[in-house]
């Protein structure tokens, strides 16, 4: 691991984060409500697992399937700013439930 991050410097998501952790709580991670075929999720495993068992010091392989989907949909991500975007971050969508401070009491 390269600074408490789950993938290293030279990684996808160490090029596009450039060596730093997203602004979050230390740890914080968010489970993806999202489906994929039995046939990719197999295919997204054995995948990880043959990268992982890479007999190569130089390759920069994920450490978990977390660390390959996360460099994966950022990787997507990038790619759509860039074509459909001008290369910006879409606008921050409306959040109907967004946490703005502790409930006032009266």
């Amino acid at each position: 691991m390269s600074e408490g991050l789950p993938f290293g410097r030279g990684s996808i998501l160490g090029k596009e984060l450039a060596g730093k952790a997203p602004q979050a709580a230390p740890g914080a991670k968010e489970k993806v409500p999202a489906y994929v075929t039995p046939d990719v999720m197999n295919r997204l495993r054995n995948t990880v697992v043959a990268l992982q068992k890479l007999d190569d010091e130089d390759a920069d392989v994920p450490v978990s399937l977390s660390a390959y989907v996360e460099a994966a949909v950022l990787a997507q991500i990038r790619r759509d700013e860039r074509e459909y975007n001008s290369g910006n971050p879409f606008p921050q969508r409306r959040q109907k439930n967004l946490k703005t401070g502790p409930p006032v009491t009266k």
